[in-house]
Order: structure tokens, then C-alpha cells, then sequence
């Protein structure tokens, strides 16, 4: 074939090694060089070997990280905190701006053959931009050279720095789908996240609560509340309370998603439910003051783990048992289903949060026990 000349449909799947449908996929997405006569679709032999040797592609790259440089300094010029001008990364500048615009997730997706990043806020996901297939790879490439793996590659932790006051731990997850892989970054800074109890207090009388609690030498306290009702939150907070007071802090968490200075937290997986009488050990020789078991749900082991926070609540230490329960006597009920020990003399209290919205305000509604 002459340069030049124009490729049919059938002919550029022949030339590009691939499949009628993947081909369209490319024209849908914007990767291929086509162009449509009435109904049908010719190809330029000059643009598909420009494509195939991959310049094509590097110019897309370029022009997307382009214009979302462009749009992240539009969007930091209505900010009080402008863009760091030491933060080059566009992956970085991108984490930055979420949190600037009081987003705490972000989201980057496959869609109709290219990539969209777009925040989660109160209405929903808000997107930002879009973007080509090998963009995406290249700020996903960028991500995980900023970051540690946890327990896979697609699990990693991140932190970032822009000044004293801002401080970031990012949580990347990347997970595979049949269109493509999904990125999900979620956002937290613990010196604002963990929250003195008196915050997390709706009212006096939750406050007090929760400080007669914390004065406490000994015994157990549960947790409690149905998924997404804050209770990761008031078990930092008494954590943050403890560990104020001077007290030796550890937590065994399935997943830990905030590192919180001064605490010692080791993560365990649900697939290493073997290895918790190890684990367990090994934190109750290290003399903790207070030991927090953080699993959520227990996968299967609820005997083990349940006796084992009786044995240390009762020999001197405090234990935080979170659970996922709607209520504080389905909790109790739960836990004394396992367990060899007599609660009564061992139990500080139980506390059961949930959600309610008010006024425009979601806030947590405490229910005790003791």
C-alpha cells in the first residue's frame, strides 16, 4: 500500500492487530485518528503508524496533564491556601485540591472508553475531568511511586505535607473491573480527624459519659453502632483520651485506615484470624495500658477474641471491643454468647451511636449502659 492512502474499517483491524469491537472502543474513546465519510469510517495510513509507534499517544498524555494543571491552578486561585508551588506532581495536586474543596474521597473511573476523576461530595460525585486511558496510567504510576504498599500492590498508604497545619494520610485502593481498573484515594488528617471527647459529645451529659469512662483504670467497653455510624471516630477519640493521659495505647485492627501518632496499631487481616492468639500475646506482654480490638466484624473467631478481652479487662487493663450492633443490649447479648466470663464485675459500659440528621446537620445520638 502507498502512503498516504486510506485504510476501510475492515483493513485497519488488519493493520492494528485487534478486534472490530476493540476498534471501536479506540474511536469511541478518541484514540484512533479516524474520520467518518457519510456512514463509514476511513483510516489515514500516515496517522494509524503515527499511532502504532505510540506518538499519538504520548500527545494525548501531554495534553491531558496540561489541561488539568491548568484547571487545578484556576480552581487554587479562589482558594485562601494557594497550590504549593513545591508540590509538582499532578497525582498530588490533585489529592490537595479535593481536600481544599472539602472533599475527603476521590474517585477515578473507566467511562465510555476513557477515565473521569471525579470527588465525592454530600449531593454525590462531582467530576472534575476527563481523561485518556494512558493519562490515567501515568498519574496512577505517579500515585503509587508516592506511596507504600500495605498487604497487595493495589493497597497502599500515602502521605503527603504542605505545611505544619496541613498533613495528609491517603489510603489508595485500586481494584479491577470489567471495563477497567477503579481508583478510589480516601482522605483523612488525623489531627483534625481524632477528636477530643468533648467534640464528639452531643451534650453534657455524652461528655460526661465518656470521661468517667476514661478515668477508669480497668474493665471493658464496648463500642457499638450499625456500619457508618461514627463509631471509628468515638473509639479514636477515647484512644486519643488515653493516650493523653500518659497510658500505653495498642489496637488490633483489621484495617487500619488512619495512622494516629503515639498509638500502636498493628493490622490484621481476616485470612490471618490464625495468627490472633499470636498477635494477642505478643501485645499483652508489651504491658499496654489500654488495648482496643477494632475488628468490626470478628470473621468467625468471636469465642477467641471475646475471652481474650475478658482475661485483660480483668487482669488490669482497659479493652475497647468495637462492634458492628444496633443497639447496647444486642452488643452485650453478643458478646456473652462466647464468652466463659461473667461480664458484670468487668464491664465499664456499653455505648450505641447512630446518625440523625438535624437542622441541615448530621450529628451523632449516644445510648449507654452500664
Amino acid at each position: 500500500m502507498e502512503k498516504n492512502e486510506y485504510l476501510d474499517f475492515d483493513q485497519t483491524v488488519q493493520l492494528l492487530k485487534t478486534t472490530p469491537s476493540t476498534l471501536y472502543k479506540w474511536l469511541q474513546a478518541g484514540k484512533i485518528p479516524g474520520h467518518k465519510l457519510g456512514r463509514q469510517w476511513r483510516f489515514s495510513k500516515d496517522e494509524l503508524e503515527t499511532y502504532i509507534s505510540g506518538k499519538n499517544s504520548r500527545t494525548y498524555v501531554q495534553r491531558d496533564l496540561l489541561n488539568l494543571s491548568i484547571l487545578l491552578s484556576d480552581r487554587s486561585k479562589h482558594k485562601e491556601k494557594k497550590m504549593n508551588t513545591l508540590i509538582t506532581s499532578v497525582s498530588e495536586k490533585i489529592i490537595w485540591d479535593a481536600f481544599d474543596h472539602g472533599s475527603r474521597l476521590v474517585h477515578v473511573y473507566p467511562a465510555k472508553g476513557k477515565y473521569e476523576i471525579a470527588y465525592r461530595s454530600r449531593s454525590g460525585l462531582d467530576k472534575l475531568i476527563e481523561i485518556q486511558e494512558e493519562t490515567f496510567l501515568e498519574i496512577d504510576n505517579s500515585l503509587k511511586n508516592l506511596s507504600t504498599a500495605l498487604d497487595s500492590e493495589n493497597s497502599r498508604r500515602i502521605y503527603l505535607y504542605r505545611s505544619e497545619d496541613d498533613k495528609l494520610q491517603v489510603r489508595y485502593q485500586k481494584l479491577d473491573t470489567v471495563v477497567g481498573p477503579r481508583l478510589t484515594l480516601q482522605l483523612y488528617q488525623p489531627e483534625t480527624d481524632v477528636m477530643p471527647i468533648e467534640r464528639i459529645a452531643s451534650d453534657a451529659t455524652v461528655f460526661d459519659q465518656f470521661k468517667s469512662w476514661a478515668k477508669k483504670k480497668s474493665g471493658l467497653i464496648i463500642v457499638t453502632g450499625a456500619a457508618g455510624s461514627g463509631k471509628t471516630t468515638t473509639v479514636y477519640s477515647l484512644l486519643n483520651e488515653y493516650k493523653n493521659q500518659g497510658r500505653l495505647v495498642f489496637t488490633i485492627e483489621d484495617s487500619v485506615e488512619m495512622v494516629i501518632d503515639g498509638i500502636n496499631q498493628i493490622e490484621l487481616k481476616a485470612n490471618q484470624n490464625s495468627d490472633f492468639d499470636k498477635i494477642f500475646a505478643q501485645v499483652y506482654s508489651s504491658d499496654p495500658d489500654v488495648i482496643c480490638l477494632g475488628l468490626g466484624s470478628y470473621f468467625g473467631f468471636e469465642e477467641k477474641v471475646f475471652n481474650a478481652a475478658c482475661k485483660a479487662a480483668a487482669s488490669g487493663h482497659v479493652v475497647i471491643v468495637q462492634m458492628n450492633k444496633a443497639n447496647c443490649i444486642d452488643a452485650l447479648a453478643t458478646f456473652e454468647k462466647y464468652v466463659q466470663y461473667p461480664t458484670a464485675d468487668i464491664l465499664i459500659g456499653i455505648s450505641s451511636q447512630k446518625l440523625v440528621a438535624t437542622q441541615g446537620q448530621v450529628r451523632a445520638v449516644y445510648e449507654f449502659k452500664e
